[in-house]
C-alpha cells in the first residue's frame, strides 16, 4: 500500500486573535488596588518626612549658629546645648528631659545615641553653661562639637 504523495490539505483555520483590552472587572480591581497601595506608600513617606521636620530645623539652626562668627565660644556652646535640649524635649517629653542637668544630662545624651561622646566636652560645656566662660587653652574643637551634635540629632532614639 503506497500512499499518495499528492494529498491536498485544506488551509489551516486559525482562530480570530483575542483582543487585549482592559475592559474586564479584574483589571479595574487590580488598578484600584495598585492605586491604593501607591497612595498609602506616599502617605507613609509624607508622614515620615513631616515627623522628622524638627530634626531638619534643629540641624539648620545648629549650622547657622556654627557659621556665626560674631558670637563667643561659650555663647556658641550655650546655644547649641539649648537646641539639643529643645530637640530632646520634642522627642522624649518634658517628664524625662526637663529635669536633667549637669552629669545626668550628658549621660542621657550619650545613652540616647551610640558612639555619642558629649562626656569628652564635659568641662568645656559646664564652664560655658554654668559660668559663662571659656578657657582658650582647652582642646575644644568647634567643628567636631557641631558634627557630634548633628549626629546626635539625626540618630537619637525615640
Amino acid at each position: 500500500m503506497q500512499q499518495s504523495e499528492n494529498i491536498q490539505l485544506n488551509p489551516v483555520i486559525e482562530p480570530y486573535p483575542v483582543p487585549f483590552t482592559m475592559d474586564t472587572i479584574g483589571w479595574k480591581i487590580l488598578f484600584f488596588l495598585l492605586f491604593i497601595v501607591i497612595v498609602f506608600i506616599a502617605y507613609k513617606f509624607f508622614m515620615h518626612y513631616k515627623s522628622n521636620q524638627y530634626r531638619r530645623e534643629a540641624i539648620a539652626k545648629i549650622q547657622s549658629i556654627g557659621t556665626n562668627s560674631e558670637i563667643s565660644i561659650f555663647e556658641f556652646i550655650n546655644r547649641v546645648m539649648f537646641q539639643i535640649k529643645l530637640t530632646a524635649l520634642h522627642t522624649f517629653g518634658r517628664k524625662k528631659v526637663a529635669s536633667l542637668e549637669g552629669e545626668q544630662w550628658l549621660q542621657f545624651l550619650d545613652k540616647s545615641v551610640k558612639s555619642s561622646n558629649f562626656d569628652q566636652y564635659h568641662a568645656v560645656i559646664f564652664r560655658a553653661v554654668y559660668k559663662d566662660e571659656f578657657l582658650p587653652n582647652s582642646d575644644f574643637n568647634k567643628e567636631a562639637f557641631i558634627n557630634s551634635t548633628i549626629k546626635w540629632i539625626k540618630n537619637h532614639a525615640r
